[in-house]
């Protein structure tokens, strides 16, 4: 089955841990779509991805063939129980996303796959640590420069000073 990675885990070494029986498909673009920092996470220091509806944008990432190992052990992290629980940090979705460079030579095409969609309970700038680690994964899938800069422009959370300072 097909995952869009949009955030955190385009990250090589993230997604390896998370879903380490995942390969690469390829280049891919979820069109009318936005990034958003949709709520706080505590384990990154600020507000983690979400997609929100845009007309005329695109969100890019990477399409991973993943295993049903590989899904529950991504649900696990994305905090997805089942669909529509209220326990829920993110919501698993189908979308049509354009693959539009196959690692494996083959043509472009319109392909569905799962996507985590995060609730809007406290939207938040990323923390830098956050941010840089979805920059250095778009870097890694060579993501259109322009979108990578636009990523890397996104304002971040104010630091946390250390305590004892």
């Amino acid at each position: 089955m097909l995952y869009f990675a949009y955030a955190s885990n385009l990250d090589p070494e993230q997604m390896k841990s998370r879903a380490p029986g995942s390969s690469v498909v390829g280049l891919a673009e979820l069109r009318d779509h936005r990034i958003a920092f949709t709520q706080f996470s505590q384990d990154w220091g600020g507000g983690v991805a979400s997609v929100q509806a845009a007309h005329g944008e695109s969100v890019w990432g990477v399409l991973f063939e993943v295993t049903d190992a590989d899904l529950a052990s991504l649900d696990t992290h994305e905090n997805f129980r089942e669909p529509g629980n209220q326990h829920n940090s993110y919501e698993r979705e189908h979308v049509w996303v354009e693959l539009v460079r196959a690692d494996d030579g083959s043509l472009p095409r319109r392909l569905r796959a799962w996507i985590y969609v995060g609730k809007a309970w406290n939207p938040t700038a990323p923390s830098t640590r956050y941010r840089d680690a979805i920059v250095r994964g778009a870097k890694q899938h060579r993501l259109p420069d322009d979108y990578v800069e636009r990523l890397s422009a996104v304002a971040t959370a104010p630091e946390e000073p250390a305590v004892g300072s």
